[in-house]
């Protein structure tokens, strides 16, 4: 296993309150993520969750949702492999992608998808963003 160039990221080892998974990753809402591992785990299952969650973050599967969880999972097993999305920002080799957008439109769309809910507040509360409407 390696680091992954490019990628901000922390890995943490915690006691879950069951052994429901070996490690998860939590997006923190600003393009880095935490990794929990989980301490119930032997030694070679905390490897495999961890290997397997550093395969979400490199392949760039927190931000696809043109893809199902169930394939997302299968392509960090080394399942399945996934076509890259048709647009925005894409995965490359070894690191995070750079991406290009082709209008502010399409930038600041990527930007609110990727956004955490806190920062959305924040947009909003200095006037940025529009006030959200119930449907």
């Amino acid at each position: 296993m390696s680091y992954i160039e490019g990628a901000d990221y922390w890995v943490r080892l915690v006691s879950f309150p069951n052994m429901g998974s070996p490690a998860v990753t939590a997006s923190n809402g600003d393009g880095t993520f935490t990794i929990y591992v989980n301490a119930m785990f032997s030694p070679e299952r905390q490897r495999e969750g961890l290997r397997h969650e550093l395969e979400h973050i490199n392949a760039g599967h927190f931000y696809r949702d043109d893809v199902e969880l169930a394939e997302l999972e299968a392509a960090a097993d080394g399942i399945i492999s996934l076509a890259p999305p048709e647009k925005g920002p894409q995965p490359v080799s070894g690191g995070r992608s750079i991406p290009f957008y082709q209008s502010m439109g399409e930038l600041l769309e990527d930007f609110i998808r990727r956004a955490s809910p806190g920062s959305l507040k924040l947009l909003r509360r200095e006037g940025f963003l529009p006030e959200e409407t119930k449907p």
